[in-house]
């Protein structure tokens, strides 16, 4: 990663509904998760300088991609600025409605530029409750 730039695997800020689902690589993934909940997975990164103006963390060179069933997921990007530098960037996906009961496959990217960083995949069964 660039010299001034940490993955941040903390809980984005923020109130969400539901759970959080953890799907870094080595994290603790849930095997089963109760169908139709809310839930939001979400990493982020953040800056350990705060040099006025530091932009590195805008725009796409420090990103996080989620597909669920092979399908890209929409994400919000949430920016947390100190002064005119941004120290943190949050991406994050939502899922107000859960997900309808069977297997699912939530797979993440971590990217710096075009160079991957971390790849995780979880299969996770969404259960009736």
């Amino acid at each position: 990663m660039t010299p001034h730039m940490v993955l941040d695997v903390s809980s984005p800020a923020g109130c969400r509904s539901g759970a959080r689902l953890d799907i870094f690589p080595g994290g603790a993934t849930p095997a089963v998760f109760p169908a139709r909940t809310p839930f939001w997975v979400g990493y982020g990164f953040a800056s350990d300088s705060t040099a006025t103006g530091e932009r590195s963390l805008d725009g796409d060179l420090m990103r996080f991609e989620l597909e669920v069933d092979g399908v890209s997921v929409d994400a919000q990007i949430e920016l947390t600025h100190q002064g005119d530098a941004i120290v943190r960037k949050a991406v994050v996906a939502e899922f107000p409605s859960g997900l309808p009961a069977g297997w699912h496959e939530l797979a993440g990217r971590w990217y710096e530029g075009e160079r991957l960083l971390f790849a995780s995949r979880a299969d996770v069964e969404f259960v009736e409750r």
